[in-house]
């Protein structure tokens, strides 16, 4: 919402406060200013009158012109197409300072000229703001001894862009400030200073019996329309206050119906709609359409309605979407004469679902979202007509035609001082209190026990309970008046185990060399489709009703599509080596129940540096990304098991792919992207991983007891044994482990051999057994403990020494 500083003034005396004071204390007590801009910029800008033109005597597109700025008269070269004597036109005298630069005084092929002629766009003001027929030239006055411009006036001043504009930042529960009458509401209590009331008068014309408006509403979506006919109006040009405050709003000026109807939205937040009275009649019927109905707005895109949508009819055809978008069947042209006048309140939950549904958001719709008064729109219709009949030289005939509520009354709140110090920790008095409520403009009785009944205006839609209240005392008390205490709740916040598990891994992960990444919950439903590993059986896609678009509207039911367009974004741009993470929910059903689970994924491609300070790299494969895993596992006291997949994925390597087992259940999958799937996404040789973290982070970690460093040196034994190629080396680790849990500390798989010597069905697995212990481990010992493993392996699995 964008706030015009001098439009404000006419309507809550700001008068005496700086700038300063008044963004500082808006956003204290108020709302937030999230900026203050201006229009227009510039220095030592008036006003010139053009005496005389001449062409320039070297060139065939440049004027030489005499300009009369007040106090003395400039020889000024223009090239601007549209200058001609006898305007009155901007001037940058020497030393102005412009958005261009600054302008001196200069020779042009020969001429001297000792300033410029400005053009709109020179002073900053944005190309959609300039009419056409300024759009390639300067800037004139057409009307200039009507508008009282003369010579030397100050530039901006003469434009009405001379003053500041405040840029607020209102939350979607304050519509009320959706209009300058609601802003100098607002400002009025926390400044403390008096409004400011409009003062017009409106003098209505007669209306024949057959231009009587007839208005029936048969739907649930409208809460009260008006209408008003209006006759003769005239097509003038709108005046440069009217023009200027639209352009400080941010509403590109058109004409001056167009203008009005916008003015009146700016300063009451009441939409307002004009139809051609030719077209629509002077019967009105507000009804919902009927399913299927075509429609045509005023964009000239046909729309298909459904039975939801609130629309304006002429008794049988729609002529508008309700509180959305007018049709074209209905619009203003050059020709009309007579207008229909629309001043409606719509049923906010029945605008925004076709609003949104149709993609058709405006002014009037975010309005009508967030409400409308009803108790002013008399009040902003009867100023629009008066603008109508002032500027336009409009009949505005008899009193408008009405259906439906007319008045909402004040909601009333019981609330006592006791509430209010009790939930602010303050100790404020009834006094205070009254006087926080008159600031408001909010009437109250004053009952027993320092309680007041409140009535709070239909305006205020945000406050419907005694807390709303008491936030209203507190921020016009002051927030900064609030004394600190300590909350009377002594425990101590701590993190839980999940959150302490994952902030470990996290921090593994990134100590490794991986970086952490956040992508979007939702993705195509293609992209659904593919590593579905980990997808529970009896899914169905959870779509949203009304997506961003087709890319971002199905929940994602795993991590690796969203983190492999994550390495397709960087090879596209010659970032080859990518290693990647990220921590986030996946979302699926089974049979109708929604359920989202925390996974960890992880991709990586081509080269991977662990110590890049010593430049040491290495090429990722399979067993680089596994050996990850294996420690995110083990700082959580987890072992692993890597199984191959059954059935295969059509997105993963067939050899090279794994699914990961944890306490005997299914977490995850860790393997190569498919060949022909990384070439069709344009991807390297790429490697993935996804487990289900969930579970896993909720474990507490056992307690490990201190073990002392042995004093004597290890002793090591290398063995080969021959197997069935079904015997998993895994099976062979775990089976020699549990032959000793004394002095064995570690096996160790260091080759796989088949081939010569070896028969088909075999294959070699060498192996190396590592013993530790505080005493000393002699040959006789050792010996023992390998014939027991030989023996047990030979007893397992029907392994053999290799000769």
């Amino acid at each position: 919402m964008r706030v015009k500083l001098e439009w404000l003034n006419e309507l809550v005396d700001l008068s005496g406060l700086s700038l300063d004071e008044i963004v500082n204390k808006a956003s204290l007590y108020s709302i937030e200013i999230e900026g203050v801009d201006r229009v227009a910029r510039g220095t030592n800008l008036v006003i010139g009158y053009v005496k005389t033109k001449e062409k320039h005597p070297d060139s065939d597109h440049l004027n030489c012109l005499t300009v009369d700025v007040g106090d003395e008269v400039l020889d000024i070269v223009c090239g601007a197409p549209n200058v001609e004597a006898g305007q009155y036109v901007i001037v940058a005298k020497e030393g102005a300072e412009l958005i261009g630069g600054t302008i001196k005084k200069s020779k042009i092929r020969g001429v001297p000229s000792c300033g410029m002629c400005c053009s709109l766009a020179e002073l900053g003001v944005e190309h959609k703001y300039v009419e056409e027929k300024f759009a390639n030239g300067i800037y004139y006055f057409e009307k200039a001894l009507e508008e009282g411009i003369k010579v030397g006036m100050e530039g901006l001043k003469a434009l009405n862009f001379a003053d500041d504009i405040l840029e607020l930042g209102i939350t979607p529960n304050r519509g009320d400030l959706l209009s300058m009458i609601g802003v100098a509401y607002e400002f009025s209590a926390s400044f403390d200073r008096p409004l400011k009331p409009l003062t017009f008068k409106l003098v209505r014309d007669a209306i024949k019996d057959d231009e009587k408006i007839d208005i029936k509403i048969e739907t649930n979506g409208c809460v009260g329309y008006y209408g008003q006919l209006i006759k003769d109006a005239k097509l003038n040009r709108s005046p440069r206050w009217l023009i200027s405050r639209l352009i400080a709003f941010g509403v590109r000026p058109i004409n001056l119906f167009v203008d009005i109807t916008n003015y009146i939205l700016a300063l009451f937040g009441q939409p307002l709609h004009a139809f051609d009275f030719e077209k629509i009649g002077r019967h009105i019927v507000i009804k919902n359409a009927s399913e299927g109905d075509k429609f045509t707005t005023l964009d000239e895109i046909e729309r298909t309605l459904k039975d939801s949508d609130a629309v304006i009819t002429d008794g049988k055809d729609a002529k508008c979407l309700g509180g959305v978008m007018g049709g074209l069947n209905s619009e203003i042209t050059d020709s009309t004469t007579s207008i229909m006048l629309e001043a409606a309140v719509f049923d906010p939950m029945t605008i925004r679902r076709t609003a949104a549904r149709l993609n058709l958001h405006s002014e009037s719709s975010m309005r009508y979202e967030r409400g409308v008064d009803i108790n002013r729109t008399k009040q902003a219709l009867d100023y629009a007509c008066f603008l109508f009949k002032t500027l336009g030289e409009a009949k505005i005939c008899g009193e408008p035609s009405f259906a439906g509520i007319q008045k909402i009354e004040d909601k009333k709140i019981s609330l006592s001082t006791y509430q209010v110090n009790k939930l602010l920790g303050t100790n404020l008095d009834l006094s205070e209190v009254k006087d926080i409520f008159t600031k408001l403009n909010f009437k109250y009785d004053e009952k027993e026990n320092n309680t007041l009944l409140v009535y709070v205006p239909n305006r205020r839609p945000d406050i419907t309970i005694k807390e709303d209240l008491i936030e209203e005392v507190a921020r016009l008390h002051g927030y900064e008046k609030l004394e600190n205490t300590i909350p009377m709740d002594r425990s101590c916040g701590k993190l839980g185990v999940r959150a302490i598990n994952k902030r470990k891994i996290g921090k593994l992960l990134t100590n490794l060399g991986l970086d952490e990444v956040i992508t979007y919950s939702l993705v195509s439903k293609e992209q659904n489709c593919t590593f579905t590993l980990n997808h529970k059986e009896g899914i169905e896609d959870l779509n949203l009703l009304m997506p961003i678009n087709e890319e971002r509207k199905t929940l994602r039911q795993g991590l690796i599509p969203s983190l492999l367009d994550v390495m397709k974004y960087n090879f596209s741009r010659k970032i080859d080596n990518v290693s990647v993470f990220e921590f986030g929910n996946v979302y699926y059903n089974i049979e109708g129940n929604h359920y989202e689970d925390l996974y960890l994924g992880i991709t990586m491609a081509n080269t991977f540096s662990r110590t890049r300070w010593k430049g040491f790299n290495e090429k990722v494969d399979f067993f680089l990304l596994k050996g990850i895993l294996e420690q995110v596992f083990a700082s959580l006291d987890k072992t692993a098991e890597y199984v191959a997949i059954d059935p295969k994925c059509n997105e993963l390597h067939p050899s090279r792919t794994a699914v990961i087992m944890v306490d005997g259940k299914q977490i995850g999958f860790i393997g190569q992207v498919h060949p022909m799937f990384a070439r069709k996404n344009d991807l390297d040789e790429s490697y993935v991983a996804e487990i289900n973290i969930q579970s896993l982070l909720d474990s507490e970690k056992d307690v490990h007891h201190y073990v002392s460093v042995p004093k004597l040196p290890s002793v090591e034994r290398d063995i080969a044994v021959v197997v069935k190629k079904d015997v998993k080396a895994i099976d062979l680790v775990n089976a020699i482990k549990k032959t000793d849990k004394q002095i064995l500390s570690d096996v160790i798989v260091f080759d796989v051999y088949e081939g010569e010597k070896i028969a088909d069905d075999e294959k070699s697995i060498a192996l190396k057994l590592v013993f530790t212990s505080n005493e000393p481990l002699t040959d006789e010992i050792i010996n023992a403990k390998m014939k027991k493993v030989i023996k047990d392996l030979a007893y397992r699995f029907n392994a053999k020494l290799r000769d």
